[in-house]
């Protein structure tokens, strides 16, 4: 049965890169169907299945939300919440089983894998200057959107770090470590300000967490560290130009954050209007946002995860997402029998936290940075349950 599950997981895996990559393979909704298809083989497979109560209470705090506001059809909420109700079933921490945690684990395990090797090809296509990796936004590697392989390379950069630091093998090391300064550079180059800082941000937690109780150490890494981005500069300077260019966009208009900021004060505005229930899941107040918003498209841009969660499902289901999140991270900076696991976890944890500040993707299914936070929340639990080592290679 664990090779059914182990072929199944990599098959899902396969789906959940294609619908973010550039290959122009158009999943649409054979995508849902598959996912659809894989839950019910595991929930048959499933013994002793359990729910996570705090997704339960999120759940319905989107229900309600969409019940007692006057959402326009345009944004097809209820579609939307069975979409996120069945992405989060199968790759989150919502409905757990022996089964399911296995299937988790190694969909974990490959969707690293093919996020690393399409960062090292996103790389090698940026050195050679070919047109396959420049699309929307700039420079997309071999991902749809700059904005989408700025992350991916911060993801790829930390898999790459706990590889080098966990490996015994000293060629493997060294291999894993310039794996994770091509993904740093590929990061650069994608120019995302806020998923490079991300990136840096789960670097250095990952560093504190597994040196915690070696300050020296600690302190020494950083250094280290600091001292190879300053002095290797000139190799990576040309990828520059993007951020550089942002950065002085922003200076010349006044605001470090001058293209999310105004998306942030509409999020609090539409807070504000509706503090407890929520404007409604998956969908924008259209008075507040006015001309942001093409009503035939039905498309949001949410600007911040964080905001979007309090202002779509309001304090009703904000509070459960942070109790949710805020357990994981406690259990994160506790525990001191996996350090290394949850070392890595948490890093990619903190990288998350950091970089939906500026992009908004916890309720939208479809997005890649979805299924990977929801799945990361769905090893998360499991790690937490079990507090053991459990193997993600």
């Amino acid at each position: 049965m664990k090779s059914f599950i182990n072929i199944m997981a990599l098959i899902v895996a396969l789906l959940a890169i294609i619908n973010i990559s550039n290959f122009e393979i158009e999943l649409g909704e054979f995508y849902y169907y598959s996912m659809a298809f894989t839950l019910t083989v595991l929930m048959i497979l499933s013994k002793n299945v359990k729910i996570n109560y705090l997704i339960l209470w999120i759940i319905g705090a989107a229900l309600i939300s969409i019940i007692f506001n006057q959402i326009p059809s345009v944004f097809i909420p209820y579609a939307r919440l069975m979409a996120f109700i069945l992405i989060v079933s199968l790759v989150g921490p919502f409905i757990y089983s022996n089964t399911i945690n296995y299937f988790r684990l190694k969909l974990f395990n490959a969707i690293n894998i093919f996020i690393i090797y399409l960062i090292i090809a996103s790389f090698l296509g940026l050195l050679v200057n070919s047109s396959i990796v420049f699309g929307r936004g700039g420079f997309t590697g071999f991902f749809n959107h700059s904005m989408i392989l700025g992350p991916m390379a911060a993801i790829a950069m930390i898999n790459s770090i706990e590889k080098a630091y966990s490996n015994k093998n000293k060629l493997f090391r060294l291999i894993y470590a310039i794996l994770s300064f091509i993904s740093f550079i590929t990061c650069v180059a994608a120019g995302s300000r806020v998923a490079l800082i991300a990136g840096l941000a789960g670097t250095l937690f990952f560093i504190y967490k597994v040196n915690q109780k070696k300050l020296t150490y600690l302190l020494k890494f950083v250094l280290i560290l600091g001292s190879i981005l300053i002095l290797s500069y000139p190799i990576w300077e040309e990828y520059t130009e993007r951020i550089i260019s942002k950065m002085s966009y922003a200076v010349e208009m006044g605001d470090i954050t001058v293209t999310r900021t105004h998306l942030w004060v509409l999020r609090l505005e539409e807070f504000s209007s509706s503090p407890f229930l929520g404007i409604g899941f998956a969908s924008i107040n259209t008075k507040i946002f006015n001309n942001q918003f093409d009503p035939y498209k039905g498309r949001i841009e949410p600007g911040t995860s964080w905001l979007a969660v309090l202002s779509m499902i309001g304090l009703l289901g904000f509070i459960p997402f942070i109790l949710l999140l805020a357990g994981y991270m406690k259990f994160i900076l506790k525990d001191n029998k996996t350090i290394l696991q949850t070392a890595y976890l948490g890093s990619l944890l903190i990288l998350f936290f950091v970089h939906m500040i500026a992009e908004g993707y916890v309720f939208s299914a479809g997005s890649g940075l979805f299924f990977y936070f929801w799945l990361l929340l769905g090893v998360l639990s499991i790690i937490k349950i079990n507090n053991d080592n459990i193997i993600i290679k």
